[in-house]
């Protein structure tokens, strides 16, 4: 890496994600090293590992710029002792792209679940919670990426129960520009990681005027606006049952929830947008360059 960087001369040296490329960046040796902090690598790994917890230190001492994906990440940041200048940046969406491009269905209730099929995702806290609500929520349907750290266990737990057998769907990885019909396929979004930082997906969806029920934890209570935009719940299937439950009982105001959620993201003082963020980041670049 130092002998890449000697050799190219870059004016900024930036990596993502604190522990990891943040370490790297911080190690090259670059004449300005700029950070990305993501999530985990503030809120998990420093707490799980005292080796992360000296990464991120080091890291931290040797950036002069860093990029948060939240408020509550940029806090984070500077409790662990980061002095220097900061920004939040999010990965943002193009609300061109994705938008609500089909009408709801009026007869079937559809549950997108918008992440992967990985632990830190919770996909069987979501599979549980969907069979204890789905009694009182009379067609519904989960649906659920097909692929994923835990993918395998998911679909043991819907073979081995006949009932989530017929209502559980399963979606094959698709790429880019197919994502906007699936966002469109559904009712309500579900989104319940251990952390977060402002999850594209969660933009997305809410861009395609979609409620989201998410996890009540700093970086969602950012976009979540309980009973507005999206349900907050905590991590539990009872709790999240609760939720769908209550997305089902007023699927009738889905659709002005949605178009409050589109225009959350749009609202250009909450950085939902692609663009917003460009600026952002360009901004805070031309700064840190006039500084010898």
């Amino acid at each position: 890496m130092r002998k890449m960087v000697r050799g190219f001369d870059p004016d900024i040296v930036h990596g993502h994600y604190l522990t990891v490329g943040g370490l790297y960046a911080a190690l090259s040796g670059g004449k300005r090293i700029v950070g990305s902090a993501w999530g985990s690598d503030i809120y998990y790994g420093p707490k799980r590992s005292l080796k992360e917890r000296l990464i991120l230190k080091y890291v931290l001492r040797k950036c002069d710029f860093v990029f948060a994906g939240t408020k509550d990440m940029a806090e984070r940041v500077r409790r662990n002792g980061y002095k220097g200048d900061m920004a939040v940046f999010r990965f943002g969406v193009d609300p061109s792209i994705f938008r609500r491009t089909s009408p709801r269905s009026v007869t079937g209730f559809n549950i997108l679940s918008i992440r992967p099929c990985s632990r830190i995702y919770n996909p069987l806290v979501i599979l549980n919670a969907f069979k204890t609500g789905m009694p009182q929520m009379g067609n519904a349907v989960l649906w659920m990426f097909d692929f994923g750290n835990m993918v395998e266990e998911v679909h043991r737990a819907v073979d081995a129960d006949q009932q989530l057998r017929e209502r559980v769907k399963f979606i094959p990885k698709k790429p880019f520009d197919q994502m906007v019909e699936v966002y469109n396929s559904a009712d309500v979004a579900i989104s319940i990681p251990d952390s977060d930082s402002a999850a594209a997906s969660v933009l997305e969806a809410m861009a395609c005027e979609l409620p989201v029920i998410a996890s009540d934890i700093p970086p969602m209570r950012e976009w979540i606006d309980e009973g507005a935009t999206g349900y907050l719940s905590a991590i539990d299937p009872v709790r999240v049952a609760d939720k769908m439950r209550k997305a089902y009982s007023v699927r009738a105001m889905l659709a002005p929830m949605g178009r409050r959620a589109r225009e959350k993201v749009l609202d250009e003082k909450n950085q939902g947008t692609f663009e917003a963020n460009i600026k952002v980041a360009e901004d805070s670049y031309r700064k840190l360059l006039a500084n010898p």
